[in-house]
């Protein structure tokens, strides 16, 4: 029983490492999400997690920030409804962080998929694809009709570099700097004269003064302790799952013998049942030679007759 139980705990905790993506770390207003899993909407509350495939969206005074898996940290603003693609923290090569921002706008402090996965980290729009290095910036979509200014993708960097990239061309954005790609023109991202004035900061933004450096001195640390969580789970894994063929096989070989038994028991009973049925075979032969005899008898009145010459006249 214990046995099951650590299966079903390592595969509870694998199920958990692949399918989060973030925890809850701060939530105000109307906030919910759209689960993957259900395909239902639940508002959102301190400590829940997010995962792969879910479905975020905030209202007109909703704000969610969610502490990452590889670190990061990432922020959205009202009005904001963002998709998480892919994503995968494990500490190895394969680690992915894919958004899909379909409108509103969004923060990201990049954790140690920016850094040492940069290729792998993406913020997808309508028009662009956002890649990063190292980075704290704010992507926004603007819709068509929008007040805010003219519709399209806008990528501000606050730390390190960012690049927007459509098929028509790249633009790389530096700190203090913010580019565009427009939502209908087919044109090359550019880097705009000044920053746009709706990248204004929000009441939370405090939370990232010196964020950036924080996430940075501890991302080896926490990187270094998520690999070998995962290979101590693929050893225990391991483990147990030999653990498991072991006891199969044993179970198999438990099953041979006791049919090997029952066949014998089953030999040894039909021996036993042949001295009855020989029994009842004699008898069976006594009765018809009885029957036999009996009709041979002559009957009261009759002369017995002896040879196939009985009663012709000479």
């Amino acid at each position: 029983m214990k046995k099951v139980f650590a299966l079903f705990l390592l595969a509870w905790t694998s199920l958990a490492w692949s399918l989060t993506a973030g925890k809850v770390d701060l939530v105000e207003g109307d906030v919910r999400v759209l689960d993957v899993a259900t395909n239902q909407e639940r508002p959102l509350k301190l400590g829940d997690m997010i995962g792969e495939g879910d479905t975020v969206l905030t209202g007109s005074k909703g704000e969610l920030h969610l502490a990452m898996e590889d670190g990061g940290q990432l922020a959205l603003r009202p009005n904001t409804r963002m998709q998480i693609l892919k994503y995968k923290a494990e500490g190895g090569k394969n680690d992915t962080s894919v958004f899909n921002l379909l409108q509103g706008a969004m923060r990201s402090v990049t954790g140690w998929i920016g850094k040492y996965n940069a290729r792998n980290y993406q913020i997808r729009t309508s028009t662009a694809t956002i890649g990063v290095r190292g980075t704290d910036h704010e992507t926004r979509v603007i819709p068509q009709g929008s007040s805010e200014g003219e519709a399209g993708t806008y990528d501000k960097v606050n730390i390190g570099a960012t690049q927007i990239r459509t098929k028509f061309g790249t633009t790389q954005v530096r700190p203090n700097q913010a580019g565009f790609v427009p939502a209908l023109d087919r044109a090359r991202p550019r880097l705009l004269a000044g920053v746009p004035a709706f990248f204004r900061p929000m009441q939370h933004d405090r939370r990232f003064e010196g964020l950036h450096d924080r996430i940075r001195q501890r991302m080896d640390e926490n990187r270094g302790k998520r690999i070998k969580e995962i290979v101590e789970y693929r050893r225990e894994a391991k483990k147990l799952e030999r653990q498991k063929k072991l006891e199969t096989q044993q179970l198999k070989r438990q099953e041979k013998a006791e049919n090997r038994a029952q066949r014998k028991v089953q030999k040894f009973e039909s021996r036993n049942d042949r001295p009855l049925k020989l029994q009842d075979h004699s008898r069976q032969r006594d009765l018809r030679r009885e029957s036999f005899m009996e009709r041979r008898q002559p009957t009261i009145g009759q002369e017995p007759r002896f040879g196939r010459g009985h009663g012709r006249k000479r």
